[in-house]
């Protein structure tokens, strides 16, 4: 009888085990984590498009790789480029720095066309990868047909740099009243000042021929300006980002000075856009003064470190720039 209970016993317990221990078929994978890529597909006869961005959420001026891709079998050609650049190089607020199309391909059955492009922005909010329609022609048929397809847009996310954590910032106080209890302090000195400011005004007047200078002309101004920056050698220091906050600050403030546009106060997509809509500069100094601003940016707010020598280019531009655009009536000694 004992030895049935011990039998007993132990079955139960194995049970209990068997009931106690996870089954292995129903572990779950770690997670591995989730890309923040984003794609979207679209398909329309013989051709699959599609467009795919390496990230949906960006700081500013951080480049974003853009590629579209389109799959066709062989006898259906596909019209490249899949996306037109515009000459300002401008796509729905992005800038493009680069612009590159792969040769043709067989994938299985069918063959790829490949466009791959990295832009940039410096605007915050939500912008979106506009559409892209590609064109194809089919010819496997006795009749060649044309047509295209179409994808959605991708929304893109920019953060800045500045939209960090704000807790620490307090609210700017308001006034404070200052209490004047000793009336004649602040009689005996409001008479002091205006008896100095007088002294000077009359010496002023008795000094003829030694007025206030007149100012400088924008262009000399700007001249001067990158002299001094230039003995200043903060290229070869690696002082890269000073050194070209300096160099667009002397060049706006002399577009300002010079053609009365207000460069400085304006963010650069808002500048250029002025700058499109008028007549004061030809189109090549203004795609010149963009490819500048735009290299410019990438210094200031992406902590791009480009090499010394295109910063040394980059002073020689700004020097042509304002020697060509300088009034022509200025004369040889004031160019020197």
């Amino acid at each position: 009888m004992s030895r049935m209970m011990s039998h007993i016993l132990l079955v139960r317990l194995l049970v209990a085990a068997l009931l106690l221990a996870p089954p292995a078929a129903c572990s779950r994978p770690a997670d591995t984590g989730a890309s923040d890529s984003s794609r979207t597909t679209a398909t329309r006869g013989p051709v699959e498009l599609t467009v795919t961005v390496d990230s949906d959420t960006i700081e500013t001026g951080t480049p974003l790789t853009v590629e579209l891709r389109a799959l066709a079998p062989d006898d259906v050609e596909l019209a490249m480029p899949l996306l037109e650049i515009p000459e300002d190089a401008l796509i729905a607020g992005f800038h493009v720095l680069e612009n590159e199309l792969l040769p043709d391909y067989p994938d299985g059955e069918r063959r790829a066309w490949t466009q791959r492009m990295v832009l940039d922005t410096f605007e915050t909010g939500t912008l979106q990868i506009p559409g892209v329609t590609a064109r194809f022609t089919d010819r496997r048929g006795a009749v060649e047909v044309t047509g295209s397809v179409t994808t959605d847009p991708i929304e893109i996310t920019i953060r800045s740099y500045a939209a960090e954590d704000t807790a620490g910032l307090r609210d700017i106080r308001g006034p404070v009243s200052i209490p004047l209890t000793n009336w004649g302090l602040w009689l005996l000195l409001g008479g002091a000042t205006l008896l100095a400011a007088g002294i000077v005004i009359i010496q002023m007047v008795r000094r003829p021929g030694r007025g206030t200078p007149p100012p400088l002309p924008p262009h000399l101004l700007a001249q001067r300006q990158l002299d001094a920056l230039e003995s200043e050698r903060l290229l070869e220091r690696r002082c890269f980002q000073p050194y070209y906050v300096r160099l667009t600050d002397i060049l706006r403030h002399y577009i300002e000075g010079r053609f009365g546009m207000l460069a400085p106060t304006r963010t650069t997509p808002e500048f250029l856009d002025d700058m499109r809509g008028s007549d004061t500069l030809p189109a090549p100094q203004q795609s010149q003064l963009h490819a500048f601003l735009r290299i410019a940016d990438l210094v200031k707010f992406a902590r791009h470190e480009p090499p010394i020598d295109q910063g040394e280019q980059a002073l020689r531009m700004a020097r042509c720039f304002v020697v060509d655009t300088q009034p022509r009536t200025v004369t040889a000694e004031e160019t020197d």
